[in-house]
């Protein structure tokens, strides 16, 4: 009977013990999770203050310093929490630096990626909702990771790049952009009316387009061609602006040409003697037509 006794109370014990462990183990995770809590919110109001950091920088830093700090502190949890449940943390960590000096052989390129990712913060090459062109993938910067770089193209894909591969970085949102209105105009209308008439159409823009900076630069004459010449001008913009100017732009030409204000090149089809002939210019088909 003494016996039957004895066990039930060290049994009860054990239970009380691991009850305790467990109440012991929640309560190290919640102050963990309050630890996060308070650090990310740290973190935050460093970079808030931090004039010399920039939005597109602070948010990148954010998430970056935030998951540092998350991952950690799991660290930390996970380590502190097995000792409870009877793991032995010694030849634990003894074992995962055998195994982690045996994975380190192949994992070359996730070390890389690592570093590379590194020298992009530091370096600060681009951050988030930054407009890039990396490795030939042009699109929105959504992710920059110590691993991986996430760029949204405007088709709305998303593509995920190893930092370790990105061999070359093109940041279009770092610089105010130049938006170049090129295009042709018919022999028949005056250099000096097709650049006066380019020049008002870019006012227009510039007062319309909030992308637009407003240094315009019509460059004059750009090209003598068969039937036609070229016309070029520039406009300063915001990043990545360009491309909204430029439409806005040729729109408005195309009312120019449709009211006659600026002539396009045509190629008129005469019949002489019977055979088809192109006649690149009004001018010249008139002389021809003329000579019939």
């Amino acid at each position: 009977m003494g016996q039957v006794v004895d066990y039930l109370f060290s049994d009860k014990a054990q239970l009380v013990h691991i009850g305790w462990h467990i109440v012991l183990a929640f309560l190290i995770y919640l102050a963990a999770w309050i630890g996060i809590r308070v650090a990310s919110r740290m973190i935050r109001q460093v970079l808030a203050v931090r004039k010399s950091v920039d939005d597109r920088r602070r948010k990148t830093l954010e998430s970056l310093l935030t998951n540092v700090v998350k991952y950690t502190i799991y660290f930390i949890l996970i380590m502190t929490i097995l000792p409870l449940f009877g793991v032995k943390i010694a030849a634990l960590l003894a074992g995962a630096g055998v195994a982690g000096l045996a994975i380190s052989f192949g994992a070359q390129n996730l070390i890389q990626d690592f570093f590379t990712g590194f020298f992009i913060l530091l370096e600060d090459q681009y951050g988030i909702g930054d407009w890039v062109e990396i490795n030939g993938i042009t699109g929105s910067v959504t992710i920059v990771g110590a691993r991986i770089t996430a760029i949204q193209e405007w088709t709305g894909q998303t593509v995920y790049i190893r930092n370790g591969t990105i061999s070359q970085v093109i940041n279009i949102s770092k610089a105010p952009s130049l938006a170049v209105i090129s295009f042709n105009v018919s022999y028949s209308t005056a250099a000096e009316e097709a650049l006066e008439t380019l020049q008002e159409v870019l006012e227009e823009v510039v007062r319309e387009d909030g992308n637009a900076l407003g240094d315009i630069q019509v460059l004059g004459v750009n090209a003598l061609n068969q039937s036609d010449y070229t016309i070029e001008a520039t406009v300063s913009c915001k990043p990545y602006g360009e491309f909204s100017v430029q439409r806005l732009a040729y729109k408005k030409l195309q009312e120019r040409f449709a009211t006659g204000a600026l002539k396009p090149p045509f190629q008129n089809i005469v019949w002489i003697n019977g055979a088809q002939t192109e006649v690149q210019d009004e001018v010249r088909a008139g002389s021809v037509r003329g000579t019939e």
